[in-house]
């Protein structure tokens, strides 16, 4: 038997090539009835996706009525004028496929997916769901009841309460401060006229868009879908509210009281800027190496250095609106106020001078090495789509995005920090026992200690 060759481990095999990335084509236009149409084709992957995205998010919730949004993307596919939410599940089941319905804080949708030669069939069935939805006095009780329940879970799941709080703090005055899926107070006032009322204001084809994603011939699809959709509301698209959260006057902390915790959540953050800010994407660079990678700055320290959390994250979460810059972390409790003055010390830090220039090169080889495994599935392409079409951004978005991505300096990125992240004004979260995150955390800042269920407790006055 021939000897195997020896294998050297002393160092790790060299990179190969990269290969450059090319985003698939695709097309966009807009249907005589209003709905646009952003279509790619994948040949060789026999199912298609389709969904219908809708000006009806969130942030549309008025005052008193908040998450009407999502319990009206939850109810339509509970039956429609011409067939029952049994028979619209039997139907996507029958095609192999499935039917969802949701919304997040910018949209409202309807997808379904299945295999691409059931694919007018799909559309059909996409059409009667955005187009005749009857919204049964039963479903709406039945799901009004459900998000009661899951109101009542959150209450006692330290994460969901740390993620409110924070959201309360930073966003108060403003659409972004409640619940997606809505308060126990503004659930019990909806009823069926007024969710009837929101889908008419915010589901016209005319504000809409297509997504589909699948083999088949683009051309076929649109002929398809012209079809399908020709009775679809016309109302015409709502203008997107104005929400201008207001600054932070300095460091505040909020402890949400939970009483012999091992474990504390632990939230840092401020309102942050739109997606379609043109600071995003160098944003995204600096976010990247400060706290959006396992090797990041945030994360090396509190979990490496310091052996405090598991893992730490942060975030400018896109939204439409200004979406929060958010640091992520659960830590011990006995941790948590060394953790928040290390994650502040980092916010700092990056404000001050500029990063090296391999902590850059290694930021913007990883963003434009991991970006071609975002968009491998149908779903994955589907979804750039959909944020090209939302906010308007142009065809060859995504080609300039890698390009920019290259592009970013260290200067910039200094610019951007000292424009963008304020760590002397923000709001800290911590849902622990209070009588230990108490005394770890006066120094920072003003304290207040908050119930579970939302009542303050106590106000501490903090340091002068």
């Amino acid at each position: 038997m021939a000897a195997r060759p020896r294998v050297d481990r002393s160092a790790p095999p060299p990179p190969g090539e990269i290969r450059p990335f090319r985003f698939p084509p695709f097309l966009r236009t807009r249907l005589s009835n209003g709905l646009a149409v952003a279509a790619a084709r994948l040949p060789d992957v026999p199912l298609v996706s389709l969904e219908v995205v809708t000006p009806a998010g969130g942030q549309f919730d008025p005052a008193g009525q908040e998450g009407i949004a999502t319990l009206t993307a939850a109810l339509l596919d509970e039956g429609t004028a011409r067939r029952s939410s049994i028979e619209l599940a039997a139907t996507a089941e029958r095609l192999g496929g499935y039917i969802a319905t949701g919304a997040d804080w910018d949209v409202g949708f309807l997808a379904t997916g299945l295999l691409a030669e059931h694919r007018a069939a799909g559309l059909e069935l996409l059409a009667d769901i955005a187009s005749f939805p009857t919204f049964p006095e039963a479903e709406i009780e039945r799901v009004k009841r459900q998000r009661l329940a899951e109101i009542l879970r959150r209450s006692h799941d330290p994460s969901a309460l740390a993620d409110d709080r924070f959201a309360r703090e930073v966003f108060r005055g403003t659409v972004y401060s409640h619940r997606l899926i809505g308060e126990e107070e503004s659930l019990s006032r909806l009823d069926r006229d007024t969710l009837r009322t929101f889908y008419q204001d915010h589901y016209g084809l005319a504000g809409s868009v297509l997504i589909a994603v699948g083999d088949f011939d683009p051309e076929e699809l649109l002929r398809e879908a012209e079809s399908a959709f020709a009775g679809g509301p016309t109302a015409p698209a709502p203008a997107p509210p104005e929400i201008r959260p207001v600054a932070q006057a300095g460091l505040a902390v909020h402890i949400v009281d939970r009483p012999g915790a091992a474990q504390t959540e632990l939230r840092l953050g401020h309102s942050g800027i739109a997606r379609t800010h043109p600071d995003y994407i160098p944003l995204v660079v600096l976010n990247t190496l400060l706290g959006g990678k396992f090797t990041s700055r945030i994360n090396m320290n509190l979990r490496e250095r310091h052996g405090y959390t598991y893992g730490a994250t942060s975030r400018f979460v896109a939204r439409m609106g200004p979406g929060p810059f958010l640091v992520n972390a659960a830590v011990a409790t006995e941790s948590t106020g060394a953790a928040a003055r290390e994650v502040l010390h980092e916010l700092r830090l990056i404000r001050e001078a500029l990063i090296e220039p391999e902590e850059l090169d290694e930021t913007q080889s990883y963003m434009i090495g991991v970006f071609p495994y975002t968009v491998q599935t149908i779903g994955d392409l589907a979804k750039r789509l959909e944020t090209m079409s939302l906010f308007d951004f142009p065809d060859d978005y995504y080609t300039r995005y890698l390009e920019r991505i290259a592009n970013v300096t260290r200067q910039e990125l200094l610019e951007m920090a000292r424009r963008h992240i304020d760590p002397e004004r923000l709001v800290i979260v911590a849902v622990g026992p209070a009588d230990i995150l108490e005394k770890q955390l006066e120094k920072v800042g003003p304290v207040t200690v908050w119930s579970p269920e939302g009542k303050a407790q106590l106000v501490e006055p903090g340091p002068a």
